[in-house]
């Protein structure tokens, strides 16, 4: 009866104290829920019309996050303004810009088809405090510089904060600026419709306090002085976080409005899914030792269809004796498809998991690209078929089997060779292309557009090859020169001259260079160039690189023997052009170009550093300093600085060679993956000091995609 009594007391109590735990459970995920709701929550970001963030034409404390890059035009009387923004990181905001004054010819080359006067403009952001950052009930504070480089007519100095009212749908901002921005300036936003599910959930509206010293600020547009107001009123409409739309009063006296694109880049994972890539291998399962029922060719064929179906191309296939039965299997592969190590190291671990015979205690697997063995993998047997049974994950695995410096080949005489492919003779590519000349005397904007057809492959299994050419289909670069009028070069003409070669003839053959590269073992590699590189310089080059597979850093060499191109057909010229006050007068001209580099990689950041030092085309001596920042979808976006002692002048100021270059894999472009990368640079000016030629295929790019793993977390600064 006691017993009888007791137990179901017990169960009761027991019961309630799980109904307590549990509720108590569910309220704390509520109550964390709450808070990464309250830290996710963010008023929508508001651009200013130089691409900021901000509003109408001051600035906010607040900026887009890492790998957006954005594209805007405003109309903003009287200026037209177009914009470009690259964020590297989520405390640092670098815009551009391109002021045009309405109406106001250009004075030293406008009558010469420029047009209206323009200006360049580069302006930084530093946001010290973020909402993010873990202080909520601080308003966030930055300070930047606009248009702090070249001749500066638009250049500022400020501070700002600003902070969200998430109850009220509101934010403000208050700040101080010196220069253009002269004084206190502060703006409000509201945005009413925000947790609607409709099209006008992201309308806001705005107010600003204008700060701009417009009536006395010297490089104004004259009819930019009168001023009725310094409030600025309007509106922005966010439509689905991808395009921005605003109106606002200006200076109470006109109308001012814009459009913007922005997208985030860094994170993508491109803008179609991956249809028509494979699956990671899991059938059909064969374990079957190498013997009678499973012959040496079946096995080879198994690996080289079950690897090409991956994107991977088995080239050789040696079977390595071992002790007590147990052999050893060596192969060759070659990366077709994927740009990130990772995908690579997936989907290689679960053919050799699916497909190793019970009497193989090992394999090696050697990685090649662009003609080069850039490093491997070792797996045992028993850590593939432990991960394939799911008891280990890919992090278990790449830790007891990482990356290693690539081994040697077997000999015949060591090993049996199952398989062996020829690499490709001829691979044809088709592709448009576009080359565009930005600031030209002759117009604010000019290009090349055409079509580009060209063979790729290897000569005797061994020498790279490339033929490349292009064909011009339209053109606005006929009237442009090859002469800066104002601030001629004043060095041999290595560059500045370029634009003959476009000029010269529709048809152009851009490459046409054989190469043959060696991993030298140990993490040293080496390369000889010879042929056409590019469209202005032929020539023999040759590389050394250190770069050994568990290092962030690498030193290399690389000396190059050159000729100048003649502006049309194949040969060469013996002489160089140089202005002199006296005039032109030509140089006989071989070129030399060496540099001793170091790159750096600092993987938490995903950033990367490369410094060369040597001599220049123009046979100018110093420095170039590249620094880049890599995102987990592939882009990235760099920046460059060249000091040298060429002494080139440009508006009465030395001018050192700088610019910006943007990268990204073609396949966020694909509905599959592609090792294709697309690319764009452009420098402050076109001169001749700081300049280097094409040289063939560099070592370091090729084994730094080849052995990129982007930390997706990295979020800092």
């Amino acid at each position: 009866m006691y017993w009888t009594f007791f137990f179901p007391c017990l169960l009761s109590g027991y019961e309630t104290s799980l109904d307590s735990i549990a509720g108590g459970l569910f309220r704390d995920l509520e109550i964390v829920k709450e808070i990464d709701r309250k830290i996710e929550d963010q008023l929508p970001l508001f651009i200013n019309y130089q691409l900021q963030g901000g509003y109408f034409s001051m600035p906010s404390a607040r900026t887009y996050q890492a790998g957006v890059l954005g594209f805007g035009y405003a109309h903003l009387p009287p200026y037209r303004l177009y914009g470009l923004g690259l964020q590297f990181f989520d405390h640092i905001e670098t815009t551009g810009n391109y002021w045009i004054y309405d109406g106001i010819l250009e004075g030293s080359f406008g009558h010469l088809g420029f047009g209206d006067d323009a200006e360049r403009a580069a302006n930084v952001k530093c946001i010290l405090l973020r909402e993010k950052d873990g202080f909520s009930f601080l308003p966030e504070l930055a300070f930047g510089w606009n248009d702090f480089m070249g001749s500066c007519r638009f250049r500022s100095f400020y501070a700002v904060a600003t902070k969200q009212f998430f109850p009220w749908n509101m934010e403000a901002s208050l700040g101080w600026g010196q220069g253009r921005i002269q004084g206190l300036f502060g703006a409000v936003a509201w945005a009413p419709f925000r947790h609607g599910e409709n099209i006008l959930s992201g309308l806001s509206l705005i107010g600003e306090y204008d700060a701009n010293n417009y009536r006395r600020h010297g490089s104004e547009h004259p009819k930019g002085r009168e001023l009725a107001s310094r409030m600025n009123v309007g509106m922005q409409w966010n439509l689905w976080d991808l395009f921005r739309l605003s109106a606002s009063t200006v200076r109470g006296v006109d109308w001012a409005a814009s459009a913007a694109f922005r997208y985030n880049w860094g994170a993508s994972e491109g803008l179609f899914p991956k249809l028509f890539d494979p699956l990671p291998y899991k059938a059909p399962l064969d374990t079957q030792p190498v013997g009678f029922l499973r012959s040496q060719k079946y096995l080879a064929h198994e690996f080289a269809y079950a690897l090409k179906e991956q994107g991977l191309d088995l080239f050789r296939l040696f079977l390595v004796p071992g002790a007590n039965g147990f052999d050893h299997l060596w192969m060759k592969i070659v990366n077709v498809r994927y740009w990130k190590e990772d995908e690579v190291r997936v989907r290689l671990q679960h053919v050799l998991a699916h497909l190793i015979p019970s009497n193989i205690s090992s394999i090696t697997a050697v990685m090649e690209a662009d003609g080069i063995v850039t490093q491997q993998y070792r797996f045992r047997a028993e850590e593939l078929a432990k991960y394939r049974e799911g008891k280990i994950g890919e992090t278990e695995l790449s830790i007891v089997a990482p990356l290693r410096e690539a081994s040697s080949s077997p000999s015949v005489y060591e090993a049996s060779l199952l398989f062996q492919r020829r690499k490709p003779i001829w691979l044809l590519t088709f592709r448009p292309w576009l080359r565009s000349f930005f600031g030209t005397s002759r117009g604010k904007f000019k290009y090349e557009a055409g079509i580009g057809l060209g063979s790729e492959g290897y000569l005797f299994d061994e020498i790279y090859y490339s033929l490349w050419g292009t064909y011009t289909a339209a053109s606005s670069t006929q009237n442009l020169c090859d002469r800066d009028f104002l601030n001629p070069s004043r060095i041999i003409n290595v560059r500045t001259d370029s634009i003959r070669y476009n000029q010269a003839n529709s048809l152009h053959l851009e490459q046409a260079f054989l190469q043959k590269s060696w991993n030298l073992g140990q993490g040293c590699f080496s390369r000889v160039a010879l042929g056409y590189f590019e469209m202005a310089y032929a020539g023999l080059t040759w590389e050394a690189l250190y770069y050994p597979v568990q290092a962030n850093w690498a030193v290399g060499f690389e000396v190059s023997s050159l000729l100048k191109r003649d502006y049309f057909g194949f040969g060469f010229q013996r002489k160089i052009r140089k202005w002199t006050p006296s005039g032109c007068e030509f140089l006989p001209y071989t070129g030399l170009q060496y540099f001793a580099e170091f790159y750096y990689q600092y993987p938490r950041l995903n950033l990367d550093f490369r410094l060369s030092a040597g001599q220049f085309l123009a046979r100018d001596k110093g420095i170039r300093m590249e620094g880049g920042r890599s995102f987990s979808s592939g882009l990235r976006v760099g920046l460059w600085y060249t000091l040298t002692n060429a002494g080139d002048v440009v508006n009465h100021q030395r001018y050192y060679d700088k610019g910006f270059s943007i990268s990204m894999p073609l396949d966020l472009f694909m509905n599959k993956s592609s090792r294709t990368r697309i690319s764009y640079a452009m420098s402050a000016w076109l001169r001749d000091c700081g300049a280097r030629a094409a040289t063939g295929k560099p070592l370091y790019p090729t084994l730094f995609w080849e052995r990129f793993m982007p930390n997706k977390e990295s979020r800092a600064l």
